[in-house]
């Protein structure tokens, strides 16, 4: 960076801002046209069109041995306004496999690699139960029951993603009589312990045509079924449900300790020169834990990851690849689907040391949010670990971030909420002047607002040689903070460091959600 000056915001993370970030950061926006926020996903709104009758075909009526994919199952939620895809192999090169689904039949053919697929057309989603029935004309018939037509959600990420309900319902125990069985919510749960029993049996170099485990299968939401799975993903689908009347399918497909490449598609680990990882081959948890589920639609994916790239100045290319692993993602869905991502909680104890650059991957998720369409923010740097807590690494605070990932959903993606009462504040405006800045913010709800204390805190203001040289923070109306320095003229930009809990950083909006860290510069 030139030698200018630094304005720092000390909300959860070290932020210093890019040339990119810096541009948008000058200009009048509602963060929401930016980064495409307003964009509604097109398999809640648009169905395709009914599929025409197939014609009759000739069968010999063979005997037919087949399977069909883990992915379907009793239980299941199938995504509504899509084409239904059910397939499965077979050695019977040739022969016909039949479907019947909500009264269309239709058939699959068994092609030369051994797989068959069948199509089914969109419906529009019903809670009604519906019966899957597959088989040949000669051979054994294979009925699914119960089955929902809803959206489905991937939920994706690293540890923070996959902690299990069980552990954060410790700090919420009266939520356990939320949780019913008879809830139109549907989980399949993955395990990156699986992954790792399987890596040196498996090619994990590979995309897998089906989940790695033959015992996966979509369950109800019983407490059981949901104590081991993502606590994150289970509070999204709860806490939306209360506002969306619509069955709600939810993948967990996240690994402790995955980092980004380890979750990225080939092609993108190829561009980005990436050819190693810790855990499983490059792309491994991609290949074994999302794949699979890339043959049907999904409404859409909340991912929470970071922390396994925040040492050895991994932080300088995250804000790229993250970007080109949502643009693969949604090439390979062949969908524009809303990517909610979950900004990197303030952690203390170890992670000082062991992630001590936690507060630049903080920056780099922020620029990545700012830069992609169809994009969404959560906020957790209030949710993170406190006095007394077992585990630093992984707070057990998760109900606060699906409540706030399920408050976007439903204002961006169902239009049942407003999103000014529904996310974070962000900056829109940046206003330079000689010896202060004063930034307009969007998404402050009834206005912004102090979440602790009577002053305003967090904002740091530094200058080229990384000298601090603000002199006061203030709210000075709704939406705007102005600050004042005490180096003329030579304001950079302004960042949060590791440090930053929500008593050291308090600025938040009228329904108590905090500002994210960001950085910004002149």
């Amino acid at each position: 960076m030139k030698a200018k000056k630094i304005i720092s915001l000390m909300l959860a993370a070290t932020i210093i801002c890019t040339a990119t970030a810096c541009q948008k950061g000058n200009t009048e926006n509602n963060g929401n046209k930016e980064n495409g926020g307003t964009t509604m996903n097109p398999i809640v709104n648009i169905a395709p069109p009914t599929l025409e009758p197939q014609p009759e075909i000739e069968d010999k009526g063979e005997l037919i041995k087949y399977t069909i994919s883990k992915t379907i199952s009793s239980d299941m939620v199938v995504q509504r306004n899509s084409y239904f895809n059910v397939f499965g192999w077979s050695n019977n090169k040739g022969g016909v496999i039949y479907g019947e689904f909500m009264g269309e039949k239709r058939y699959g053919i068994i092609d030369d690699s051994g797989k068959w697929s069948i199509k089914f057309s969109s419906h529009e989603a019903t809670a009604e139960p519906q019966t899957l029935k597959i088989y040949p004309k000669n051979g054994k018939t294979t009925e699914f029951k119960d089955i929902l037509v809803g959206d489905v959600w991937m939920v994706s990420g690293q540890s923070n993603a996959e902690l299990n309900l069980s552990f954060a319902l410790t700090k919420t125990p009266e939520y356990k009589k939320e949780i019913k069985k008879e809830d139109n919510i549907r989980l399949f749960t993955q395990t990156r312990e699986h992954v790792m029993s399987i890596k040196d049996k498996v090619d994990l170099t590979k995309p897998q045509e089906d989940v790695v485990n033959s015992n996966w299968k979509w369950k109800k939401a019983s407490l059981s079924n949901a104590s081991v799975f993502s606590a994150l993903g289970y509070y999204f689908a709860k806490e939306l449900s209360r506002t969306v009347d619509v069955p709600l399918g939810v993948v967990m497909a996240a690994a402790g300790g995955a980092v980004l490449h380890e979750l990225m598609p080939a092609d993108v680990a190829t561009e980005c020169g990436l050819t190693s990882a810790p855990s499983v081959p490059v792309c491994g948890f991609y290949n074994s834990l999302l794949h699979p589920f890339t043959n049907n639609s999904i409404t859409g994916m909340i991912f929470y990851q970071g922390e396994s790239e925040a040492n050895a100045g991994q932080y300088k290319n995250y804000s790229a690849n993250l970007q080109k692993t949502v643009a693969a993602y949604r090439k390979i869905w062949g969908l524009d689907f809303p990517f909610i991502n979950v900004q990197l909680t303030t952690h203390m104890g170890e992670s000082l040391t062991g992630w001590y650059e936690l507060d630049k991957i903080r920056a780099a998720q922020y620029d990545a949010y700012k830069a992609m369409g169809n994009s969404f923010f959560v906020v957790s740097r209030d949710q993170g670990f406190q006095t007394g807590d077992p585990d630093w690494a992984h707070p057990y605070y998760k109900l606060e971030l699906g409540k706030r990932a399920a408050s976007i959903a439903a204002a961006v993606i169902y239009q049942k909420a407003d999103i000014n009462y529904s996310t974070s504040p962000e900056p829109a405006k940046i206003t330079w002047k000689k010896d202060s800045v004063t930034i307009d913010f969007n998404y402050v709800g009834d206005g912004l607002k102090l979440l602790v204390g009577e002053e305003l805190t967090g904002f740091s203001v530094l200058d080229a040689d990384g000298n601090r040289v603000i002199k006061s923070a203030e709210l000075i109306d709704k939406d705007t903070v102005k600050l004042t320095t005490s180096s003329e003229g030579k304001t950079v930009c302004y960042c949060m460091f590791p440090e930053g809990t929500a008593e050291k950083a308090n600025l938040g909006n009228s329904i108590g959600y905090p500002a994210p860290a960001f950085e910004l510069s002149k």
